[in-house]
């Protein structure tokens, strides 16, 4: 078993939460609701690069004064696209920032390839990932090439890295056909679970706009939520992302969308996810 999957579980609050908080500020509004970590972004892909905001290597001494002050630690790096020609160079530039902040974890994504050129840009990524003390979580969506559960894990199999774990998102696994049982069968693979929640159907025309800017609240919708849980070690990190853009747009500070997306997941972890929970 995996010395990083040893740990108990913790939430952290991912910056798509609250994409209208710097990166100081999301962390304090973590540190406020009790949250262990967080979750930002240091690599961007060029063609989304506006959406998200970034931290760099300037950034290092102002993030690290309010992780101190706030309590928290960062967890989880994003995103890393592995693709035909990837940014190698980049990559060591933003895990390097990570490794100054504390980070433990990165999120990759597959595009644009197969599966055995995947195994194989991953396991370089994770021989990468290594020396920065980082863990590489792969993660399944339908806006990539993996987009399944168990294609996930035949692909982190055939990368053979002990530094290689799995990104599990709620949303993700219900839109692309993966079910909780399916999370049973591979929880010890299973790093750091994204919760979020909403209808079980949705138009594929909305899929985006799911993904990046609305999402439910834990407890609100359809999702499985209590079944996934069960399903998971206790030790596993919990990753509150729930985009509120209605609410954004309506004015309600970051703070407050945080705060209710924070609370209904730790209400969630406590009832159905394997003690020891997180708090």
């Amino acid at each position: 078993m995996n010395d990083f999957l040893s740990r108990p579980a913790r939430l952290s609050l991912h910056h798509l939460t609250v994409l209208d908080a710097s990166a100081t500020e999301l962390i304090a509004i973590a540190g406020e609701l009790g949250c262990d970590h967080v979750c930002l972004f240091t690599h961007v892909p060029e063609a989304i690069a506006q959406l998200f905001p970034c931290v760099g290597e300037a950034d290092v001494p102002a993030v690290s004064a309010a992780l101190r002050q706030a309590g928290v630690t960062l967890c989880n790096l994003e995103v890393f696209s592995l693709d035909a020609d990837p940014d190698w160079a980049g990559f060591e530039r933003s895990l390097a920032v990570g490794q100054a902040l504390g980070a433990t974890r990165a999120t990759v994504h597959i595009h644009d390839i197969d599966d055995r050129q995947g195994a194989a840009m991953l396991a370089r990524f994770c021989d990468m990932a290594v020396g920065f003390g980082i863990t590489a979580g792969l993660e399944f969506n339908g806006l990539s090439a993996v987009r399944t559960l168990p294609q996930a894990a035949a692909i982190l199999a055939a990368a053979d890295r002990p530094n290689a774990s799995m990104v599990c998102d709620m949303l993700h696994l219900i839109r692309n056909g993966s079910t909780p049982a399916e999370m049973a069968a591979e929880r010890d693979r299973i790093g750091y679970l994204q919760m979020c929640d909403g209808p079980l159907e949705r138009p594929q025309s909305e899929v985006w706009h799911e993904a990046i800017r609305e999402r439910g609240v834990p407890g609100t919708g359809q999702f499985p939520i209590a079944a996934a849980l069960a399903t998971l070690r206790s030790d596993t990190i919990i990753d509150v992302e729930v985009p509120q853009h209605a609410a954004r747009k309506a004015g309600e500070p970051p703070l407050d969308r945080a705060r209710r997306a924070v609370e209904a997941t730790r209400k969630l972890v406590a009832a159905h996810m394997p003690q020891e929970a997180a708090r």
